[in-house]
C-alpha cells in the first residue's frame, strides 16, 4: 500500500492468515532467485522459503505484521515440527502456556521483536496468538452467529472424512436454509466494514450482489471435499482450527521440513513500507512478487499505474501473483506483462479460501540493471 494506506492495514490484522498460500508455493519455481512478498503474518512467506530462493524481502505497512512474520520464520528455524505446532497452537496438540513460554526462549529474535512479543505474551498469560489478528477475531465472532443459526447440524459436516461422506451429508443433512441465512446476514459489506475494515472495505466492482458472491465462493469450497481439510471453513464454523488435516501448508510435515532445510541458505529481510516503494529500494531485480490482494485497495491513479511502477524492479520472466477481493483495479496498464494464469489452473481451483480472483503475470521487459 502507499504511505497513505488505509487505517485497517496499520494494526495486527492477521495472525493465522486469510489466504491459502499453496497457490504461491505452486507458482514459485525451485531456487526462484529474489522474492518480494507482502509479509502478512508470515504464513505466506514460509512456503516461499521452502522453494529455496536466494533472497526474500518481506514488506508491510504494519510493524505488527512484520513482527509476527519474523516470529514465524525464526520459530521455524528453531523448532521441530511438533513444537512449532504447539507454540502457535495448531492442532492436534495446541500446547500449554508453560510449553509456549519455554519454546519462546529457544527462538532467536531481534531485540525489538522479542520485546514486542514478550509484552504480548505476558499480557495474555502465554495463550496462543493464532487468533489475535483483527481478521481472526472477527471470524471468531461471526462463527458464533453461524453456530446459532446452523447449530450442530452445521458443525457435523466436519465429521465427514471422505469425499463421498461429505457429499452425502451436504445433500441430505446440511442445514442449507440456515446456512444461506447466515450468508445473507454476515456476507454484508456493512457488517465487515463495522467489524473488520473500519471503513476501508474494498469498493466492490465484481458482478452480482455480495450474497451471490459469497454463496458462489462457499459452494466452491464445499465442492472441494471434506470440510475438515479446509482451515477457512473451520474458522467459519468453529472460530478456530479443530482438525489438523486443515492446517495451512507451512504446517504440513513435508513442507515444514523443506522450510527448515532451506532457511540456512535464504537471506530474509523485513521492510516497513509500501511494497512498490520497497521493490525499488535496493536497485536489484526481483524474480517473483506476491502482492496479495493489495491492488484491490488501490484508487486512481495508482490502480492504473501500479504494474508499470513495478516493472523496473522485475527481472525478465519474473512472476507476479495478484489476488483480487471483490474488486479488480480498473483500466490497469499491462504493457510488458503476459497473463500465465492458465498454467496454474489446478492450484488456483483448489485454493481453500474461495473469495479471491487470482491472476499470475509474467514480466516480458528488461531487468532493472538493463535500464
Amino acid at each position: 500500500m502507499s504511505t497513505q494506506s488505509p487505517r485497517y492495514f496499520h494494526h495486527l490484522n492477521y495472525s493465522l492468515g486469510n489466504e491459502d498460500s499453496t497457490v504461491e508455493w505452486a507458482i514459485l519455481p525451485e531456487h526462484g532467485g529474489r522474492v518480494l512478498s507482502v509479509a502478512g503474518c508470515g504464513s505466506r512467506v514460509l512456503p516461499l522459503v521452502a522453494r529455496q530462493p536466494s533472497h526474500v524481502v518481506c514488506a508491510d505497512v504494519s510493524t505488527s505484521q512484520l513482527r509476527v512474520t519474523e516470529l514465524r520464520v525464526e520459530a521455524a528455524r528453531a523448532l521441530e515440527h511438533a513444537d512449532y505446532l504447539r507454540f502457535f497452537g495448531y492442532p492436534p496438540d495446541v500446547g500449554t502456556q508453560e510449553v509456549r513460554r519455554r519454546l519462546f526462549d529457544r527462538i532467536a529474535l531481534s531485540d525489538d521483536t522479542r520485546a514486542y512479543w514478550l509484552d504480548v505474551f505476558d499480557d495474555q498469560a502465554w495463550e496462543s496468538i493464532l487468533y489475535d489478528g483483527r481478521w481472526e477475531r472477527t471470524f471468531r465472532k461471526l462463527s458464533r452467529v453461524n453456530g446459532v443459526l446452523t447449530r450442530e447440524r452445521g458443525r457435523s459436516l466436519f465429521d465427514a472424512r471422505t469425499v463421498e461422506e461429505h457429499a452425502a451429508y451436504l445433500r441430505d443433512r446440511f442445514p442449507r436454509k440456515a446456512w444461506l441465512l447466515t450468508l445473507l446476514l454476515l456476507g454484508n459489506p456493512i457488517v465487515f466494514n463495522l467489524m473488520l475494515y473500519k471503513g476501508d472495505f474494498p469498493r466492490k466492482n465484481v458482478q452480482g450482489t455480495p450474497f451471490q458472491f459469497y454463496r458462489r465462493a462457499f459452494d466452491k469450497l464445499f465442492a472441494q471435499g471434506p470440510s475438515r481439510e479446509n482451515f477457512f471453513l473451520q474458522i467459519v464454523f468453529f472460530g478456530a482450527l479443530r482438525f489438523a488435516q486443515g492446517n495451512p501448508i507451512e504446517c504440513r510435515p513435508d513442507v515444514y521440513e523443506r522450510i527448515r532445510q532451506a532457511l540456512p541458505n535464504v537471506s530474509i529481510e523485513y521492510r516497513l513500507g509500501d511494497i512498490l516503494e520497497v521493490a525499488h529500494a535496493d536497485g536489484e531485480a526481483f524474480d517473483f512478487v506476491s502482492l496479495s490482494d493489495v491492488p484491490s485497495y488501490f484508487a486512481p491513479p495508482r490502480e492504473q499505474t501500479y504494474l508499470q511502477d513495478l516493472r523496473p524492479a522485475l527481472s525478465p520472466g519474473a512472476r507476479v501473483v495478484l489476488r483480487y477481493y471483490l474488486r479488480r483495479p480498473e483500466r490497469t496498464v499491462r504493457t510488458g506483462y503476459r497473463d500465465i494464469t492458465a498454467s496454474f489452473a489446478e492450484p488456483i481451483a483448489n485454493e481453500k479460501v474461495g473469495v479471491y480472483d487470482i491472476e499470475v503475470l509474467a514480466h516480458d521487459g528488461a531487468s532493472a540493471s538493463e535500464r
